[in-house]
């Protein structure tokens, strides 16, 4: 069930106001923090996500203890409203699932959808260096160009792929512009899925290029990638999809600006400004109507009614009048 909150006085209506859907959302920022353990591999990628993130993301450096995304999300949800953010990356390691990233979306005050990412070892024996010793030369509010490489990308029925694209786009997309500076396209984010095999699920890769240009000879130059930063390795764990009716509430959009007023029927405005409607109504049965159930309408024992006493005036009228065209020819004849 969805949580109404109704404004008790202009300031907490203003707040609801600033928090209703909107045609452009603006950027959600990501809350970054881990929990009592936390290895240096794990720690590395929590730091990277900051700092590709900057300046919407909020990193915290301190141990939180018993937190449990899945069995308790009162901690997660608190921390989230506190920072003012729609995102959050808790990092977590135990003996049943260590290096284990939790990657939720927060709505209307609470956890919309969850996701696990266990971080695996590499494959070359490399180990992943601390963020001092990375050197990933991204200007700070620059945005990535997103490639999610792999069939489970496209496939409806993955909820787990569903929800890890819609995150990924949500942390690293950044603010909404109609206009973009070509220099500032520095860098490429590649998210690649394996092909799915029976019994297991796709591994999850994360690299990082650098887009260089270079002389071509030709009107536009020659583009090449160059790798830098870590390369991450994840193997998807546990996902909870939200609730159908509310995940419809949270893709509402804002109203347009020059979006038409919906016409109302029967209802036009004159020239004057007023606005005239017309009702129609079924046809009325006169049959039954009662006319006389006033007290003072009915007539009452030995007195004559209002219309007997005009008609008995009226037809006075009418007998004097022919007296006296009588007496008249009479007269004339005389």
């Amino acid at each position: 069930m969805l949580r109404e909150v109704k404004a008790k006085n202009p300031r907490t209506a203003r707040i609801l106001k600033a928090r209703e859907p909107q045609l452009i959302e603006p950027p959600k920022k990501t809350l970054i923090f881990h929990g009592t353990k936390c290895p240096q591999a794990l720690d590395t990628v929590l730091k990277t996500f900051h700092h590709l993130t900057k300046p919407y993301s909020v990193l915290f450096h301190k141990k939180n203890e018993n937190l449990h995304p899945y069995e308790n999300s009162e901690s997660l949800e608190f921390l989230a409203n506190k920072n003012e953010c729609g995102l959050v990356a808790f990092g977590s390691h135990n003996k049943k699932r260590p290096n284990c990233i939790t990657l939720a979306r927060v709505f209307n005050s609470q956890l919309l959808d969850l996701c696990e990412l266990n971080l695996l070892p590499a494959r070359d024996g490399e180990v992943i260096p601390p963020i001092n010793e990375l050197k990933m030369d991204v200007g700070l509010g620059l945005r990535p160009m997103m490639l999610f490489a792999g069939s489970p990308w496209d496939d409806p029925t993955s909820t787990a792929h569903t929800i890890l694209k819609s995150t990924f786009l949500d942390m690293f997309k950044g603010e909404e512009t109609h206009q973009i500076d070509v220099e500032g396209l520095q860098y490429v984010l590649m998210v690649a899925a394996d092909e799915p095999q029976a019994g297991l699920s796709p591994i999850i890769h994360l690299r990082w290029y650098r887009v260089v240009t270079k002389r071509s000879g030709h009107k536009l130059p020659r583009v090449e990638l160059e790798e830098v930063g870590p390369k991450f390795d994840f193997k998807v764990g546990r996902t909870r999809q939200a609730a159908p009716e509310v995940q419809k509430e949270s893709m509402k959009q804002g109203k347009r600006p020059n979006e038409e007023a919906r016409t109302k029927k029967n209802i036009i405005t004159d020239s004057i400004g007023d606005k005239i409607g017309r009702v129609h109504l079924g046809k009325q049965d006169l049959s039954a109507l009662q006319t006389r159930k006033m007290k003072g309408l009915k007539r009452r024992a030995g007195m004559e009614s209002d219309d007997e006493e005009q008609e008995e005036d009226i037809m006075s009228v009418d007998e004097d009048s022919e007296e006296e065209e009588e007496s008249h020819k009479r007269a004339r004849k005389n």
